[in-house]
């Protein structure tokens, strides 16, 4: 009997084959507003826009139509200005293919391997329907069911990206002397939801702050601000942003994580000094505890490396030549080394590095691993990038931000 061959009005040439879509959860009017990226289903680089991940921190905003937007930008600038889209695309442009990786990616696996909890899969398990009910009804979880959910991989994606660099726009508008910082506003408006702060944590035992309904907005560093990579983006993987991703216009900042991403922006305001905006004062922190006195703003990831293939539920594996194969990327520059342990760390091997290598976007590597003995396997991966730093960089911090610890895959040979 044939076997399918046609998806809509398409010849697809993969019988059979399934199309990696996003795991979505949609709200009460079948609209999507979050969802986490088939990762290990994929292959090239860049992700498919209708399988991107989708994280927004505040309540999704009507769609304003491209002809009817506007961007104000003043603050500490020689020339206040308004654009339109049609005058912002009249700008010089720039694409930048980039990872966009939310700040609590992997969160689950600081507590593998910190706490020896249960090991969370690469295959995403969350049920986000679920959480889009709880967010439109501002419900929170209690402890033991955020205890009980399994924190994987699936809120990072790849893109490529187009619009303008943020410099070119400052530029027009001419900084002042004294600017430190700029901040991003979007239009996207609501009260924070403190059921994803307490995921973010493992527990809701403890008090967090409600600065009540607010715009989203982040203040970039100057020097960040300035880099030619940093944009204010309008299309995405070659065709205009859908709205689900920030249209008409987000930021893109590349290395950084997706919260400084703004999306759906109105505004921006060069400041003499920086802002203490609620998402990187009192979310997006690394601190020891709710209580600590002394939390950083989180900026740049560290450096991730990550197995695709095999998986644990792949196993048992026969005996004989097994490709192993990953992701690696970095929030500081091009990744110039993989390396792959197969006896738990004691000796490393150097994978092959595929082309091509760019700076923000990740890289794909593989191991051809030649394998006679049964028995059981912890099969491991380590990155290093342009600046040097090896993984692991980032420390075990209360609200389990910017992981980029050594995950193994663990196999049994037959």
């Amino acid at each position: 009997m044939p076997r399918r061959e046609i998806e809509g009005d398409w010849v697809m040439g993969w019988p059979d084959r399934k199309r990696p879509a996003l795991i979505a959860g949609k709200d009460s009017q079948g609209r999507v507003i979050n969802g986490r990226a088939p990762l290990v289903e994929l292959e090239g680089l860049i992700t498919p826009t209708d399988a991107y991940h989708v994280v927004s921190q505040l309540e999704f905003p009507e769609p304003i139509h491209p002809d009817d937007w506007t961007l104000t930008l003043g603050g500490e600038v020689e020339r206040p200005i308004e654009f339109s889209l049609k005058e912002l695309q009249k700008l010089p442009g720039r694409t930048v293919r980039a990872v966009t990786e939310c700040a609590g990616n992997d969160a689950g696996f600081f507590d593998y391997l910190q706490k020896g909890s249960k090991k969370p899969s690469r295959i995403n398990q969350q049920d986000m329907n679920q959480r889009a009910v709880m967010r439109e009804q501002n419900a929170l979880p209690s402890t033991d069911e955020i205890g009980n959910e399994s924190t994987t991989t699936g809120a990072v994606s790849a893109g490529e990206f187009t619009g303008v660099p943020l410099a070119e726009v400052l530029k027009k508008a001419g900084l002042k002397p004294g600017a430190v910082s700029v901040r991003m506003e979007g239009f996207d408006r609501g009260q924070p939801d403190l059921a994803v702060q307490y995921r973010s944590v493992g527990r809701a035992d403890f008090q967090l702050v409600d600065p009540g309904v607010i715009n989203y907005e982040k203040g970039l560093p100057l020097a960040k601000a300035l880099h030619p990579d940093t944009l204010l983006a309008w299309a995405m993987n070659g065709e205009y942003l859908l709205h689900v991703h920030g249209a008409p216009v987000r930021a893109v900042v590349p290395g950084w994580s997706g919260n400084w991403w703004v999306k759906w922006l109105q505004k921006i305001e060069v400041l003499d000094h920086m802002p203490e905006c609620y998402y990187q004062k009192h979310y997006f922190v690394y601190g020891n505890s709710p209580e600590d006195p002394n939390k950083k703003m989180i900026t740049a990831m560290g450096v991730r490396c990550i197995i695709i293939d095999p998986l644990d539920e792949d196993s048992p594996l026969e005996r004989g030549a097994h490709k192993i194969r990953g992701l690696a990327w970095s929030g500081m520059g091009g990744i110039t080394r993989v390396e792959v342990s197969l006896d738990e760390g004691k000796s490393w091997h150097d994978a092959h590095l595929e082309e091509p290598r760019e700076r923000w976007l990740w890289m794909r590597w593989s191991y051809l691993w030649e394998v006679g003995t049964p028995g059981h396997y912890r099969i491991m991966a380590r990155a290093t990038d342009e600046t040097g730093r090896v993984q692991p960089q980032t420390p075990w911090n209360y609200q389990r931000k910017h992981f980029d610890g050594i995950v193994p895959t663990d196999v049994t040979i037959e």
